[in-house]
C-alpha cells in the first residue's frame, strides 16, 4: 500500500516536472475553457474528452463543489464544479456547459465549466509567472498567457484537485458504485 503510494505520489511529480520543464522550455498546446468571464488552459495531455452536460447523481456528504457521479463511456466518473472549486460561486447552467473529463495520476475526474472553446498553442514567451506563483500560494496556477488581447490562467488540473477535493474520497465513491 505506501509502496504503490510512493509510486503514486512519484508518477504525480514527474508527470508535474515534465509538463513544467515542457512550459518552460517550449511551451505546449492547452484546452481553453471559460469559468464566468474567466479562461483558463489545461495541459492538452491531462485531457480525456469533453463531454456535453448530463445527468448528475448526488450523493450524500460531499463537498458543495463536487456535484455528484455520472456514468461517461460505461464509467462511473466523479463530477466536480470547477466554478466553485475555484470562486466559491454556485453553478449557473447554460446549454453551453461541456464536461471536461481530466485524468489524474490514478483515475479520470470530471469538471463541469461553462464552455471549452479552442485548444492553443501557448508559446513559453506568451507565459507570465505572478507573485502567487512564486510564493506559492496557489499552488496549481502555473502562469498567465497573454494572447493579444486575451488572458488565459494556466492550470495544473491535478494540483488544483488536490488542493480542493479529497481525491481518495471521489475515487473511492467511484469504486463503491
Amino acid at each position: 500500500m505506501v509502496y504503490k503510494i510512493f509510486l503514486t505520489g512519484l508518477f504525480s511529480f514527474e508527470k508535474r516536472v515534465r509538463m513544467n520543464n515542457q512550459i518552460e522550455l517550449e511551451g505546449f498546446k492547452a484546452l481553453i475553457f471559460k469559468v464566468g468571464e474567466e479562461e483558463y488552459g489545461v495541459h492538452i495531455t491531462q485531457v480525456v474528452s469533453i463531454e456535453r452536460m448530463q445527468a448528475i447523481t448526488p450523493y450524500p456528504n460531499r463537498p458543495p463543489h463536487v456535484l455528484g457521479v455520472t456514468t461517461i463511456r460505461e464509467v462511473v466518473t466523479p463530477i466536480v464544479d470547477v466554478r466553485t472549486a475555484l470562486t466559491g460561486e454556485s453553478l449557473k447552467p447554460t446549454d453551453d456547459m461541456r464536461i471536461i473529463v481530466v485524468q489524474t495520476s490514478d483515475h479520470a475526474i470530471g469538471l463541469v465549466v461553462d464552455a471549452a472553446t479552442d485548444v492553443l498553442d501557448i508559446a513559453k514567451d506568451t507565459i507570465q509567472h505572478s507573485n502567487l506563483i512564486e510564493e506559492k500560494e496557489v499552488s496549481y496556477l502555473l502562469g498567465i498567457s497573454k494572447l493579444g488581447n486575451r488572458l488565459i490562467i494556466l492550470l495544473d488540473i491535478e494540483k488544483l484537485l488536490e488542493d480542493t477535493t479529497n481525491l481518495d474520497e471521489l475515487k473511492e465513491i467511484k469504486n463503491t458504485l
